[in-house]
């Protein structure tokens, strides 16, 4: 059956919408572009829907899921294909590298515009002599690239070839969460004790989020302040070697595992002072969450931190890898209560001004708006 319809329909081509920093952009931004002037679906090509997918399905967002198989699948560029063409589809959104590459290949002749957003990069950045071919060939067939970090663009230009001028910078914008649930019940059973100063972060338990590095830190702080807590809220493949490191340190009761948690908003409420030790990052969420809250936080000098964070203005800042410079900011933020309650006030501003969903929404709006050609 024909679908008639006034408004430009997008299909969002990701790998799937399980939790992560892309997936958590993908649902603010449907959640947040004005329904009235665009129609949004989302294709997943790795077989499944995913958490953040299926509280978007019961919102009513439609779903199209594929499944890639091993290799370069043309089976999938086909079924891609398929559905941009019975879905009269006007754009689709490629979020991340491979949904790019097949999302292109698959608009290409149709008329169908393409939009591709990079949302972070690997450590350390390479790049190859096929995508060095490739890239050029395809950027050429789309319409809009995007980078949620300058940082970001500038390793599209250095190791994916993609021209500059291409290239615009939309940060990832946040619709904060309340704080769900007492926070005296959450830190009763976490066993927090009162009045204890509370270290933390919620992260993918990644080697490119360097967690040795605060958990080494954090030793050093606790050593001088035994009331601290060090709070690690997330899962990962990297989980049995940090527990291990925390019980070789004998930090057991001071360092608290949560596991993977679909609601982190009250994890939080209890941190104090937020750490991202990531050796690469473009734009994270979980820094603009704790931002959003007035937390004060301490990021490391890498890719989108520094656009975002302001040494000693609304955060501070320290050297990827220096644990000694970290452990130097954690102590002066326990001991230095007025500091960290400037710098929290001042992550509020700059969140309001530059990283609120609205703000993302209305980027991309305009966008969709120059790709396709519509004037307001």
């Amino acid at each position: 059956m024909a679908i008639v319809s006034q408004k430009p329909r997008i299909l969002h081509l990701t790998h799937d919408m399980g939790v992560g920093g892309t997936e958590q952009v993908i649902s603010q931004l449907l959640s947040n572009l004005d329904q009235d002037k665009f129609t949004c679906e989302v294709g997943c090509i790795d077989g499944f829907v995913g958490l953040l997918g299926e509280k978007l399905k019961s919102a009513g967002t439609e779903f199209h899921v594929f499944n890639r198989r091993p290799g370069f699948d043309l089976a999938l560029v086909k079924a891609i294909r398929k559905t941009l063409q019975e879905g009269h589809f006007d754009a689709v959104h490629c979020h991340q590298y491979t949904p790019w590459v097949y999302g292109n290949l698959a608009a290409l002749f149709t008329g169908v515009k393409v939009v591709f957003t990079e949302h972070g990069r690997f450590h350390p950045d390479t790049w190859s002599w096929k995508r060095r071919m490739v890239n050029p060939v395809l950027g050429w067939f789309t319409h809009s690239i995007v980078a949620i970090s300058a940082a970001t663009a500038r390793a599209l230009a250095q190791y994916e070839w993609f021209s500059k001028k291409q290239i615009e910078v939309i940060y990832n914008g946040l619709e904060p969460s309340g704080i769900a649930g007492s926070q005296r019940e959450t830190r009763h059973r976490l066993g927090i004790p009162e009045g204890a100063r509370v270290f933390g972060t919620i992260a993918r338990f990644d080697p490119i989020k360097n967690i040795p590095m605060m958990i080494n830190a954090f030793r050093k702080v606790n050593e001088i302040n035994p009331e601290t807590r060090l709070l690690l809220v997330g899962d990962g493949s990297e989980r049995n070697m940090l527990e291990t490191m925390v019980s070789d340190a004998g930090l057991q009761e001071k360092v608290i595992f949560t596991g993977y948690q679909r609601d982190t908003a009250q994890f939080m409420s209890l941190i104090d002072i937020y750490l991202l030790t990531s050796y690469s990052e473009g734009t994270s969420m979980t820094l603009l969450e704790a931002m959003s809250s007035g937390t004060s936080c301490i990021v490391t000098r890498v890719g989108g931190n520094v656009e975002i964070i302001e040494h000693n203005f609304n955060g501070l800042v320290v050297d990827s890898d220096d644990t000694e410079n970290l452990t130097h900011w954690m102590l002066e933020l326990i001991s230095n209560p007025h500091l960290g309650s400037k710098l929290g006030k001042e992550a509020v501003n700059v969140f309001n001004q530059r990283f609120s969903v609205d703000t993302m929404a209305e980027n991309y709006s305009n966008t969709y708006n120059r790709v396709l050609g519509i004037t307001s």
